[in-house]
């Protein structure tokens, strides 16, 4: 996550979250009979607002194929977007971390809960 975070500073600014997770779930989507389960795990700083993005479209990108478990988890937050946001996605989608040190929790959250669906 450090790396992430330090090569983030240098990138030029810009939200793709919604295309990544589409390409991502979309990619996975087309392979996902090869394994027992399938999953994207979308990393954001929950900052939709800077870029007009609306929860409730990313709410139906998370949940646009029933064979990929897709997941958000906000890393970072200006106050309480992360918290407000994720209110704003479908139930159990979303996971707000700000420490980093919560983030094997959170996994084991995701992936017990998609062994019980």
């Amino acid at each position: 996550l450090k790396e992430m975070s330090a090569h983030s500073q240098f990138c030029m600014s810009g939200d793709h979250t919604l295309s990544a997770a589409v390409l991502a779930i979309n990619e996975l989507g087309m392979v996902a009979d090869q394994y027992d389960e399938s999953f994207v795990i979308v990393l954001s700083d929950a900052n939709f607002d800077r870029y007009g993005i609306r929860p409730e479209s990313f709410g139906k990108i998370l949940n646009r194929n029933e064979n990929v478990n897709a997941y958000a988890i906000f890393i970072g937050s200006l106050g309480n977007q992360a918290d407000e946001l994720s209110k704003r996605l479908p139930a159990g989608k979303s996971f707000v971390c700000m420490d980093t040190k919560k983030l094997p929790e959170i996994l084991q959250t995701i992936f017990t809960a998609a062994m019980l669906k």
